[in-house]
Order: structure tokens, then sequence, then C-alpha cells
């Protein structure tokens, strides 16, 4: 059975901070909010829960793109 991966560019979690310009516990806290999905934004490299990720970086991209800004609060 083959599988077919999203195109765009697969990078470990160590090196995808500097790519997208965010830290780790942001790009961690993204995943864990649901911003970022299993199989389209990030794959586990094996089946433990401390297996390696991979992150496609452009689906990342894309989704931190539309995420709104924060809106200041004026008081």
């Amino acid at each position: 059975m083959s599988v077919e991966l999203p195109t765009g560019v697969w990078l470990r979690t160590k090196d995808v901070p500097p790519a997208l310009n965010i830290s780790k516990n942001t790009l961690l806290r993204r995943k864990d909010d649901g911003w970022l999905q299993a199989g389209t934004h990030y794959l586990r490299t094996g089946t433990s829960k401390t297996s390696n990720l991979l992150w496609n970086v452009d689906a990342c991209r894309k989704v931190l793109a539309e995420m709104a800004a924060p809106e200041s609060r004026e008081g």
C-alpha cells in the first residue's frame, strides 16, 4: 500500500522554526490547538508518542499566514 504525501518541503522539527520564523513552542502549540493537522501539516515517523515529526513547511506557512493577528486592547 502506498501513500501519497502532500507536496512541499518536509523538515524535521528542529529545522522548522527558523524556516517559519516562529519558536518551537509556538509550532507545537499550533499543533496542539488543532491549527496544524496530522497527515497534511506533519507526520509522525513511527508509532511511539516520542517518534520524530516531519513538517510540511509550505502547508504550515499557509495556515500561519491565514491566522488573524491578535486585536489590540486599547483602554
